[in-house]
């Protein structure tokens, strides 16, 4: 868990982001909730990891550390983790058909997907 509250602060910083406009982002009143998220004193519930990650236009896979590289797809953020794969057998055009597809997907969609893909680990 604490690769969560680790990428929550480095992507928040990576998008020059302060904390209140992340806290006002994700619905909390003020800016000391995100310094207690990010210290890792907070336990976040998988409702709250989604909204973090909408905030901080990424995946909840992405800031769980279970994919490294968020991805900018026609302005959505997709974590990619066999880059090279996909390119090789989906065209261009298709795969970002497909990518925005995903990003309008609902949440348990989006989650059933990544499990296949092995992008998420699956409930155990």
């Amino acid at each position: 868990m604490l690769d969560l509250y680790k990428n929550i602060k480095k992507r928040r910083q990576e998008l020059n982001m302060s904390q209140q406009e992340l806290a006002e982002a994700v619905g909390y009143k003020g800016k000391s909730m995100i310094s207690q998220v990010e210290k890792g004193n907070v336990d976040l519930p998988e409702s709250m990891i989604i909204k973090f990650a909408d905030a901080l236009q990424t995946t909840p896979s992405y800031l769980m550390g279970w994919s490294k590289i968020p991805q900018t797809v026609t302005g959505h953020q997709l974590e990619v983790v066999e880059v090279k794969t996909i390119n090789n057998v989906i065209p261009n055009v298709e795969r970002d058909h497909l990518f925005e597809l995903y990003q309008e997907a609902p949440p348990e969609i989006q989650a059933a997907i990544d499990t296949l893909l092995g992008y998420k680990k699956p409930d155990a």
